[in-house]
């Protein structure tokens, strides 16, 4: 058994729903990114700067480290505030200008030992024991990086980074051979980033439910017409097809199926029609093959007498040839569109021709007229069945002459002519002849041995093989045309 499928409302919501999803969520991570990165670079371009700034301060005989404080201190000698207090002024501010701006770096000297600390680099170095390597890193175009680990601390007390590993620039003074190491803050990018975070987190799943709110409501309104159709449609019996579905007004993929639907209606109810005509008129046409054989055999259960032996026959053949018209036309409704071999036309009607000049009595009036050979593509029966019904008709009201004409009036078409002088048929016949059990006038009734499935035949035939079969013009008898589309030439 098939699988169940969820309701086309709620997939279509789940489908919108995953998609505002995938785009929204896809493109705020590609956001966040583009914002982290970019603010990373920054941050980066800044630690760089700071770092060579930090670097041409210190490389001085002033700078002293205090890693308790953090602070800058002057050693005794380097500067001498009554000889040169204008010097010393200028060696506590603008030899070390970075002092208390909240910014983190460290100096390190040639052997790894620390010289100065400050900020969060000076409480890690106190509280955790962060030291740093012996080698400085080898730098890139000045300038180089080193990760590490920043410890809790030791106290027990709550550092900003406290299990983060994080970056440190790195820049060598010259030509002390001192390191400043400088710490790129995370903080700046995330809280750049931030906001998409928010995003995210709140806005992303409110607006994929909008989506999916909007995505049932509109796929409830699209399918509100396909709801009517289908009760209407369930309201439709073989009994009464006389219903249609509504059709909208919206010119949409909707409305295109609303008119499919009544169209495939009409062929349906015109379908039924027909089947009911032709079993009424089959049923009818049964009946008298069958009375007439039963009458036979009433007369001579009741008398006693003996069976006419050709009378039978001939019943019995009008039943059989009825019979096989019948499987005939249920085979060629039954089946897939004829596919075959190349089959020359021009001999086929030669020998259907030459058959009846050897019957008894042999019929002279049939005339071939063709150019050559004429290759269609079908099913060689078929095609004769086509042809020999086209000759019966005609054989059948002809009263001298009947004439074949096999001919390419051009490229691609092949055409069979069929004319005899009989009686003809009359223009507003030309398409009921075609009908099955059609018979248009006395000139065309049983007497004549048909039971009007011959020519409907033909024409089936004919419309499988991709051609047509109509009647024609002309001023003597009738001219039934066939038309079929001519084999490619090799």
């Amino acid at each position: 058994m098939p699988r169940p499928q969820l309701p086309v409302r709620v997939r279509a919501a789940a489908a919108a729903a995953l998609a505002a999803a995938l785009c929204l969520g896809g493109g705020a991570l590609w956001l966040r990114h583009v914002i982290y990165a970019n603010s990373v670079a920054g941050s980066l371009a800044t630690a760089q700067s700071q770092a060579r700034a930090i670097a041409a301060t210190y490389d001085t005989p002033a700078a002293r480290i205090n890693a308790d404080g953090g602070a800058l201190a002057n050693s005794p000698g380097d500067c001498d505030v009554e000889k040169d207090p204008e010097r010393c002024a200028y060696d506590r501010w603008y030899e070390f200008p970075y002092f208390g701006l909240g910014i983190s770096f460290a100096v390190v000297d040639e052997r790894g030992k620390l010289l100065l600390a400050q900020n969060q680099l000076a409480y890690y170095v106190r509280e955790s024991g962060l030291t740093f390597p012996a080698i400085p890193p080898e730098p890139d175009d000045d300038y180089g990086r080193v990760d590490v680990l920043l410890r809790p601390a030791r106290s027990g007390a709550q550092g900003q980074f406290d299990g983060r590993a994080v970056t440190l620039v790195t820049y060598n003074v010259s030509p002390s051979g001192a390191t400043v190491y400088m710490l790129l803050s995370p903080l700046d990018a995330e809280a750049a980033v931030a906001p998409v975070d928010r995003w995210l987190r709140r806005g992303l799943p409110l607006a994929v439910l909008f989506v999916a709110a909007v995505a049932w409501w509109a796929a409830g309104r699209a399918l509100r017409p396909v709801e009517r159709m289908r009760d209407e449609l369930a309201r439709i019996t073989a009994a009464d097809m006389s219903s249609r579905v509504p059709q909208p007004r919206t010119g949409d993929e909707i409305a295109r199926l609303a008119v499919t639907m009544n169209e495939t209606l009409d062929r349906l109810t015109d379908a039924a029609e027909r089947q009911r005509r032709f079993v009424a008129d089959a049923a009818h046409e049964l009946r008298s093959p069958l009375a007439g054989l039963r009458n036979i055999a009433d007369v001579a259960v009741t008398h006693g007498g003996a069976v006419d032996p050709e009378v039978l026959r001939t019943g019995t053949e009008r039943l059989q040839r009825l019979t096989d018209d019948l499987l005939l036309l249920a085979r060629l409704e039954r089946t897939a569109p004829a596919r075959g071999r190349p089959v020359d036309i021009a001999a086929t009607a030669e020998e259907l021709v030459g058959e009846r000049r050897y019957r008894v009595p042999p019929d002279e009036r049939f005339v071939v007229v063709a150019g050559g050979p004429a290759l269609v593509i079908g099913r060689e029966g078929e095609l004769a069945r086509m042809l020999g019904n086209l000759l019966e008709n005609a054989s059948r009201y002809a009263r001298d002459r009947i004439t074949v004409t096999v001919a390419e009036p051009e490229p691609g078409v092949v055409r069979v002519e069929v004319q005899d002088d009989g009686p003809g048929i009359p223009q507003a016949d030309r398409e009921r002849v075609f009908e099955r059990f059609a018979r248009v006038d006395e000139a065309r009734d049983r007497s004549h041995g048909g039971a009007g499935l011959g020519l409907a035949i033909a024409r089936d035939i004919a419309v499988r093989h991709g051609g047509r079969l109509y009647a024609a013009d002309t001023t003597d008898g009738a001219r039934l045309v066939a038309e079929l589309p001519q084999a490619p030439r090799t």
